[in-house]
């Protein structure tokens, strides 16, 4: 009987200490709110090994960890209203690790996946699940169950996660110039329509935006884990005016406290971004139309408005 009461008093603890938890993390949510959210942000999940070899325990222990923070942090992106969220869950340059190692993480991928499709939280937010990189590179249970988690999700019309698996940026963009030249090739785009924003319309994830109406939001906050200060090749294209937080602890570590930073430093230096991006957009305009301009001069048999026709 003692037992039973310190089980229920231990049970009745731990359901004070969750509610007080939510409470402040709703609280906090709320405040942060009342300032500008960043759009899309952008995650490097780094140091699962390293949590791992800290703890004593298996690797395959420490990326399971890291996917159960995964999720979590979905459900704290989409409650501050954050529309893309994108990790790099397995760049290409991975595939160098022992085959163990990646046979385990080939495994957590497919439950995971599989784990997001039925996510009570993601379902409930009609969240979209996209899967972006060289799914061909993958192997076939992986791939499979990415194309599937995309099938099931895509007419979803809440936020999006973006789950990068075999990727780089430079393959990214190395992709979506190829797709312009088709395009262009095949005639469904016209050369002089051919600019960065063409080019970012065809990079991975942007197919789905489009479909929405809308191309895929520039990253406005990167964050990386674990101390490390380099973008190791993720997002390099769509992340030109984000917001760039390191922060020093491992991503199994990662907590709700620290994604509030991290967005709290995005709003300090949110004004100066949007005057950089708005700077950049004016000047791409002006030259755009100083184009059209001299081609129009340019072209013959043209007439500029006012002048006379030699006779």
């Amino acid at each position: 009987m003692p037992e039973r009461r310190a089980d229920a008093r231990g049970r009745r603890a731990r359901t004070i200490v969750s509610v007080v938890r939510d409470g402040c993390r709703r609280f906090i949510a709320r405040a942060l709110r009342a300032g500008p959210i960043p759009r899309h942000v952008a995650v490097i999940m780094d140091g699962n090994r390293r949590f791992a070899c800290a703890s004593g325990v298996a690797l395959a222990r420490g990326h399971a960890r890291g996917a159960d923070v995964l999720r979590e942090a979905c459900a704290w992106c989409f409650e501050l209203g954050v529309e893309t969220l994108s990790v790099y869950a397995l760049s290409t340059e991975n595939f160098k690790r022992s085959e163990r190692e990646l046979e385990a993480l080939f495994d957590l991928a497919c439950g995971e996946i599989g784990t997001l499709i039925d996510d009570e939280g993601l379902r409930l937010r009609e969240a979209r699940v996209h899967v972006s990189g060289d799914l061909d590179a993958l192997p076939k249970r992986v791939r499979d169950k990415a194309k599937e988690a995309m099938e099931k999700t895509k007419d979803n019309r809440g936020p999006m996660l973006n789950v990068c698996m075999a990727y780089t940026g430079r393959e990214d963009i190395a992709r979506a110039v190829m797709k312009t030249r088709e395009d262009v090739r095949g005639g469904a785009l016209d050369a002089s329509e051919v600019d960065e924003r063409a080019v970012a319309s065809r990079l991975h994830g942007a197919e789905r935006e489009i479909e929405l109406g809308a191309g895929m939001p520039e990253v406005d906050l990167l964050v990386r884990t674990s101390g490390e200060t380099r973008l190791s090749d993720f997002m390099l294209f769509n992340a030109r005016f984000a917001k760039l937080v390191f922060v020093e602890v491992l991503w199994p570590d990662f907590t709700f406290m620290d994604l509030v930073h991290a967005v709290w430093q995005y709003q300090l230096g949110a004004k100066d971004l949007k005057r950089s991006r708005q700077a950049y957009d004016d000047a791409n305009a002006i030259e755009a139309e100083s184009a059209v301009v001299a081609e129009v001069r340019v072209q013959p048999g043209r007439v500029a408005k006012g002048a006379k026709r030699s006779v």
